[in-house]
C-alpha cells in the first residue's frame, strides 16, 4: 500500500433553476460519524458510512416534498494516489411527470486522471464531463459511474450540475380513416347493351371521412345514358366502416375497349379503382346474285349470302327477299317461307366471321328489267340490302290473219278485205309491214291502216303496200283494212304478206272470195 493517500470530499452540487447553495469548500480532516440519514433541507446533505461519503440536493427547493429532482453523489472517503477510484452520480425525478432534456454536467478536478464512465460522457473545451439522461419518468433514476486515478495527494473537489426540461402531457385520440373505392362493370357488352357502372366509396380505417366527393370520368367511346361524360357524387361524411354505393347507367358509342377510372377524394386523401369493359358488336354485310338473262315463262334463280362480319354474334337474324313484280315465287331453300311477295328465313344466331347462305327460284312472267333486293338484320346490328336484276326477255309471235267481209259477192259488188296481226308473244315486234296482192278480177277502191296509227297504204299495179306499224305490243292487236270491187267472176285469192324486225322469213296468208 502506498504511503500517501487522498481525501475526496463529496461533488458540490449545482442545478439549472436552482440559485440556492453554491459548492462547498474543503474542509479540514475531522471524524464523522458513522451513519447520517439524507434529511430535507435548502442545501447539500452529506453523510458517510462504510468509508463512503454520499452527498444529496434537491433541486430547485433543496427540499423533497416540493423539489422536482434529487442529484445524490457516492464516493469513497479517501482514496490512495495512482490507484483508480469509482464513484457514482445520480439523479432522480422525485416528480410523477415525466422530465425530458436531462443532461448531467460534472467538472473534472486537477490532478485527477479521467479513465471512462457508463454511460460514455463528452468531454468538453472546459474539462467538463457532460452525460446526456434524455428522458426520465415519474420517480425514475438515473446513474453515472466514473473512474479515474487521483495523479497528486490532496483535496479534490468537482461540481455537479443538473438541467431538465419538466414536460406536460396530454392526451388525445389519432384516427385514421381509410378512403377505399371499388368499381365494377361487366367485362363484355354488345354496342346497343347498357354498360352498368357500380361504384361503392368506403371508410375501412378509424375515425370520420368528411367532404367526401366521388368523380367518374368516362374515357372517349363511353357516355352515361343522358351523354355526359363525367358523373360526380356528393358523398359527404363516412363514417368507420361505413360505406356508400353509386351506380351509373353508360353506352357504348362505338365498338373497343374502355378502361374506365373512378376517383374518391377525402380533404388529402384519395381513393381510385378503374375496370375494363369490351364492347362489341355483330355487323352484316350481305351479298345478292341473280340470273343475268331470261326468257319471259323461265325460272329465275336469286342467291343471297350474308355474312357477320363484327366480333359479337348476330342473334336472331332475319333475311327477307322481296319478288319484284314480273316474278312469281318458286321455292326456296333453308325453310324459307314465302308470304304476301316476301320471302322470310329466320336464323336463330350467326357467329362472328360466319356465313349463312340462302337460294330463291322464281318464275320470270313478264319481260324487262326484274329488280331483286334482299334485307338483313339483326339484334344490335344495323340492316343491311343487297340487290341484283334479271333482264328478262320476250319473244315476239305475230299471228296474221285474213278474212273477207262478204263472200260469195257479185260483179261490181265492193268486197272488204280485213288483215289482222296478233302478237301472241311475250314481247314488243317492231316494223310490222303488210303488202297486199289483187288478182285481176278485182279493182282497189281504198286502204287504212290500224286505228290511231300513221300507217298508210298505196296502190300500183295490183299491190297495196302498207307502210310498217313502228311496234305491236304483246297480247296487242292490229288491223288492216283493203277494199276492192269485183269486177269479173271467178274463183279469187286475196294475199297478204307480213314482214316483221323479229321475223327472219315473210309470213304469207290469202283469202279465197268467189265473184259470181
Amino acid at each position: 500500500m502506498k504511503s500517501k493517500f487522498v481525501r475526496v470530499l463529496s461533488l458540490a452540487l449545482t442545478a439549472v433553476l436552482f440559485a440556492g447553495c453554491a459548492c462547498m469548500e474543503p474542509t479540514a480532516a475531522a471524524p464523522r460519524p458513522k451513519s447520517k440519514p439524507v434529511v430535507s433541507g435548502t442545501c447539500p446533505v452529506i453523510t458517510t458510512a462504510d468509508g463512503k461519503t454520499t452527498a444529496a440536493m434537491a433541486i430547485p427547493t433543496g427540499n423533497v416534498n416540493s423539489s422536482v429532482v434529487l442529484l445524490t453523489t457516492t464516493t469513497p472517503t479517501e482514496v490512495y494516489v495512482g490507484e483508480s477510484v469509482d464513484y457514482e452520480m445520480c439523479v432522480k425525478n422525485l416528480t410523477d411527470c415525466p422530465l425530458t432534456d436531462v443532461i448531467l454536467t460534472a467538472e473534472i478536478p486537477e490532478n485527477f486522471k479521467f479513465l471512462g464512465s457508463i454511460p460514455q460522457a463528452e468531454i468538453n473545451a472546459n474539462n467538463e464531463a457532460k452525460w446526456d439522461l434524455s428522458r426520465l419518468a415519474g420517480g425514475q433514476s438515473k446513474c453515472v459511474k466514473v473512474r479515474g486515478i487521483p495523479t497528486k495527494a490532496g483535496d479534490f473537489i468537482t461540481c455537479a450540475k443538473v438541467e431538465y426540461k419538466p414536460i406536460l402531457c396530454t392526451s388525445f385520440v389519432a384516427v385514421a380513416p381509410k378512403l377505399a373505392l371499388k368499381k365494377t362493370m361487366p367485362a363484355n357488352v354488345m354496342k346497343c347493351d347498357p354498360i352498368p357502372i357500380t361504384l361503392v366509396v368506403s371508410n375501412a380505417g378509424t375515425g370520420t371521412l368528411r367532404n367526401v366527393t366521388l368523380v367518374d370520368t368516362l374515357p372517349a367511346g363511353l357516355t352515361t345514358a343522358d351523354g355526359r361524360t363525367q358523373v360526380t357524387f356528393p358523398i359527404g361524411s363516412l363514417a368507420a366502416g361505413q360505406s356508400v354505393t353509386k351506380t351509373i347507367n353508360a353506352k357504348a358509342t362505338r365498338t373497343g375497349t374502355f378502361t374506365n377510372k373512378a376517383v374518391a377524394t377525402a380533404g388529402k386523401l384519395t381513393a381510385e379503382d378503374a375496370a375494363t369493359v369490351k364492347v362489341t358488336q355483330p355487323v352484316l354485310g350481305i351479298t345478292k346474285t341473280a340470273t343475268t338473262k331470261a326468257f319471259a315463262g323461265r325460272g329465275i334463280v336469286y342467291d343471297i349470302k350474308v355474312t357477320n362480319k363484327g366480333d359479337a354474334p348476330a342473334n336472331n337474324l332475319i333475311v327477307t327477299d322481296v319478288m319484284p313484280a314480273g316474278a312469281a315465287f318458286v321455292s326456296a331453300s333453308s325453310g324459307g317461307m314465302a308470304s304476301a311477295g316476301k320471302v322470310v328465313w329466320k336464323v336463330a344466331s350467326l357467329a362472328p366471321k360466319a356465313t349463312v347462305a340462302f337460294k330463291v327460284t322464281a318464275k320470270a312472267v313478264g319481260a324487262g328489267t326484274l329488280k331483286n333486293q334482299a334485307t338483313a338484320v339483326a339484334d344490335c346490328a344495323a340492316a343491311v340490302s343487297d340487290a341484283a336484276s334479271t333482264l328478262v326477255a320476250g319473244k315476239a309471235a305475230i299471228l296474221l290473219e285474213v278474212i273477207d267481209v262478204a263472200d260469195p259477192l257479185s260483179v261490181g259488188d265492193v268486197e272488204t278485205y280485213t288483215i289482222t296481226a296478233t302478237n301472241q308473244g311475250t314481247a314488243p315486234d317492231t316494223n310490222i309491214k303488210i303488202v297486199c296482192t289483187l288478182e285481176a278480177n278485182e279493182v282497189f277502191q281504198s286502204a287504212a291502216g290500224p286505228a290511231g296509227s300513221n300507217v298508210t297504204g298505196s296502190h300500183k299495179a295490183g299491190v297495196i303496200t302498207f307502210t310498217p306499224l313502228r311496234s305491236l305490243a304483246p297480247k296487242a292487236r292490229a288491223a288492216w283494212q283493203v277494199k276492192v270491187k269485183g269486177v269479173k267472176v271467178g274463183d279469187v285469192r286475196f294475199a297478204v304478206e307480213m314482214t316483221t324486225d323479229e321475223l327472219k322469213r315473210p309470213v304469207n296468208e290469202t283469202e279465197a272470195t268467189q265473184i259470181y
